[in-house]
């Protein structure tokens, strides 16, 4: 130890302020894993010996995880969801806890429900035919279409941000230690993009968004400690977001929790908005409609309000950033990896386009306020 440290202070240390960040490294990258190694006979059994339940099974498509739809002779369906023994347990062992907390603070949410196990558990432990350990849920099964393959009907908006802010509700008071777990898409955490965009090709893009992440960190970080903070969805995107039909005029399901951590509620629904913002002569349309249906149930603050155009545009550079480290690193699946990538482009340059403060009236009067 250096002398100099052992001098006595004339007073006391520098004071800390802001929020503390466990300045981690990010976790193992799941899509870059395996899925468990199931088939569906090795499912089938797991379903009899865990729950007590045989008929139909079908493997359904998972990014990380092995997934498969049974359907018992009543005709009723439910998901047998294997879990990547990548994940952290306590990340879903949060997942689960929240669904169940769902349950008891809203039970008309159409969220998937956790199912009991022959023990009487939320979750069983089981082994894959590649000795690895994985943990094994069942979950009640959601039918709809997907936002992504459906077109939206002249009222989905409104209902969308209703829909979502339900959920936000539902989960206020819900606190889980897993909740503070590093997730790269948390929106919070955008300062750890910068390694990332030395993947990025595009050299024009490139600078765009370290202006983005320079706005960040010197303009937008401080205030994100002043805003209310819980844990959220994180994900609510047309991929996980259920409705009435091809033609959709309502939500009718929500899945994929698989995103969730604590962060600004603000940071949740600018997710949602950066996934709508459209093209024409009212590119705001849907997003403002969204915004109002989510007001006419959880109120948002002006603070909040005044951030959103900028949390959309970090939310368009995480996507991407990781994206463009993802496909460098998995050139063979980067069509996939990269498929939100143009809708994100598009979106910053229609913020660009349109400039903050037109943005932020706009969606003030959208929230009345």
């Amino acid at each position: 130890m250096s002398d100099a440290g052992l001098i006595p202070r004339n007073g006391l240390p520098p004071f800390l302020s802001g929020v503390l960040l466990v300045e981690a490294s990010p976790k193992t990258d799941l899509l870059a894993q395996d899925p468990p190694a199931f088939d569906c006979a090795l499912a089938a059994e797991t379903a009899l010996r865990c729950y007590g339940l045989s008929g139909a099974i079908k493997p359904l498509s998972a990014e990380k995880d092995a997934n498969f739809l049974i359907t018992l002779p009543t005709g009723e369906r439910a998901l047998l969801k294997i879990t990547n023994a990548a994940e952290e347990r306590t990340v879903t062992d949060m997942q689960t806890a929240a669904l169940m907390h769902l349950a008891a603070t809203d039970p008309t949410l159409p969220v998937q429900r956790i199912c009991a196990s022959l023990n009487g558990k939320a979750a069983e432990t089981v082994t894959a035919s590649d000795d690895q350990s994985h943990v094994v849920r069942l979950m009640s099964y959601l039918d709809g279409t997907t936002l992504s393959h459906a077109t939206p009907g002249p009222n989905l908006y409104p209902a969308l941000g209703n829909f979502h802010a339900r959920v936000t509700l539902g989960l206020r008071g819900f606190f889980h230690a897993g909740g503070n777990h590093f997730l790269q898409w948390d929106i919070k955490r955008a300062h750890h993009l910068r390694p990332l965009l030395t993947d990025m090709q595009d050299i024009n893009l490139r600078a765009q968004l370290e202006r983005t992440l320079d706005h960040f960190e010197a303009e937008i970080a401080p205030l994100l400690p002043r805003l209310r903070a819980q844990i959220v969805h994180n994900d609510f995107n047309p991929h996980n977001i259920l409705v009435d039909s091809p033609h959709a005029t309502y939500p009718v399901g929500l899945i994929d929790f698989g995103d969730m951590v604590h962060t600004p509620i603000a940071c949740d629904l600018a997710v949602a908005c950066s996934y709508q913002i459209g093209s024409g002569t009212d590119p705001l349309r849907a997003i403002c409609e969204m915004v109002s249906g989510y007001t006419n149930c959880l109120q948002l603050e002006p603070e909040e309000i005044a951030l959103l155009p900028s949390l959309i545009r970090l939310r368009h550079t995480t996507t991407l950033a990781i994206g463009a480290s993802r496909a460098h690193r998995y050139p063979a699946n980067a069509p996939y990896i990269l498929r939100n990538a143009d809708a994100a482009q598009r979106g910053l340059a229609t913020l660009d386009q349109i400039g903050d403060a037109t943005v932020i009236n706009a969606l003030k009067r959208a929230a009345a306020i």
